[in-house]
């Protein structure tokens, strides 16, 4: 007789049961993961920033100052600065972004270009149209491209921005000022960057230690026409500076000019990054500059008037670079005044303490 054996198997339920536990797990073990990857790409944005601070301080020890925030600063200016025959306009400047460039190997990309022909010019394209990694934050969505379709206004947007002080890109007091209390007034306290010539890292009275050299900003996806200012790191159009008139993250919208001409190519992208906005549906208008803004601190179409923020997807804050070449990570919870300070070169004020 043959005894008929039964063989070993799981059943439908015990499978059941083994799926429901496996899923349990991942379902647990996943944030961890995700938390692990965002540290990764957290320290990832960091060593960008540190390599971009170690490349400024180089400049700064080369030129004796930090490479200037815009070329030139007024409409005569540009005019006398460029060749005749081609814009020369303020929305045609040089920043701070190329001259950088070989002092992050990227010596070849400098040489390709012409600072003394307008950014537009045909000889600064390939400068302009280059996707350089160490400008991208990985937890962003990565370098874009800006007006790609016209040759001669075609730029990449960028993550990084070098810090213009404590109010506006124009650098000069806001608000109730000069007598009224802080944040009713905003009083320029100095900055790390400026116009026209490189500033010296003696300049910084309130420290080095205590003064931030470069944050981030969100980037926006890519626009067939012009898109505005903002992550626009590559021209002195206001856009590749950030300030501290908010702190970072802030829900308050940043102010930014010229709206009529970008706004309805960039809108949808702006929700995408879910950057604030004014109760109107648009940025901010630029700010009215205080009664002690020197003449060339504002301008016609109120470029010098905008502020932007610092702004990251990194949960609960952004990363920054320091004038002594150090990075750290600074909370969306930091006081208005003590960002302010952090934000200031030569205030009085370096342990955040504003008046």
């Amino acid at each position: 007789m043959h005894r008929r054996t039964r063989k070993a198997g799981f059943t439908l339920v015990e499978l059941l049961v083994v799926i429901a536990i496996i899923g349990i797990l991942v379902a647990l073990l996943l944030p961890a993961i995700q938390a692990a990857r965002e540290a990764a790409r957290r320290s990832q944005c960091l060593n960008n920033l540190k390599q971009l601070g170690i490349a400024h301080l180089n400049y700064e020890s080369t030129y004796r100052g930090l490479v200037p925030m815009a070329k030139f600063w007024t409409a005569a200016e540009y005019q006398a600065g460029y060749t005749a025959g081609h814009w020369g306009s303020w929305n045609d400047d040089h920043g701070w972004y190329i001259p950088l460039m070989p002092y992050i190997e990227e010596l070849s990309l400098k040489d390709l270009g012409n600072p003394n022909l307008p950014l537009s010019n045909p000889a600064n394209e390939f400068v302009r149209k280059a996707f350089i990694p160490m400008f991208a934050c990985p937890t962003d969505i990565g370098l874009q491209k800006n007006e790609w379709g016209i040759p001669s206004w075609a730029r990449t947007r960028t993550n990084y921005l070098v810090n213009a002080g404590n109010t506006t890109y124009g650098q000069h007091d806001v608000g109730a000022c000069p007598n009224g209390p802080f944040p009713g007034c905003r009083r320029f306290g100095g900055a790390p960057f400026v116009p026209r010539k490189a500033n010296r890292l003696a300049k910084i009275t309130d420290g080095t230690s205590s003064t931030l050299m470069m944050s981030e900003a969100l980037v926006l996806p890519e626009t067939a026409g012009w898109g505005g200012p903002y992550s626009d790191a590559q021209t002195a159009l206001g856009g590749q500076v950030f300030t501290g008139f908010n702190t970072p993250n802030s829900s308050q919208p940043d102010a930014l000019c010229r709206q009529g001409e970008w706004w309805a190519n960039v809108r949808a992208g702006w929700m995408e990054q879910q950057l604030p906005l004014h109760a109107s549906g648009t940025p901010a208008q630029p700010v009215t500059a205080g009664r002690g803004a020197s003449a060339d601190a504002v301008d016609e179409p109120h470029h010098k008037q905008q502020h932007i923020a610092a702004r990251s997807k990194h949960p609960g804050g952004v990363n920054a670079s320091r004038c002594d070449g150090s990075i750290d990570f600074f909370s969306d919870d930091v006081e208005l005044q003590v960002w302010d300070e952090m934000c200031s070169a030569a205030s009085g004020n370096p342990i955040g303490i504003s008046n």
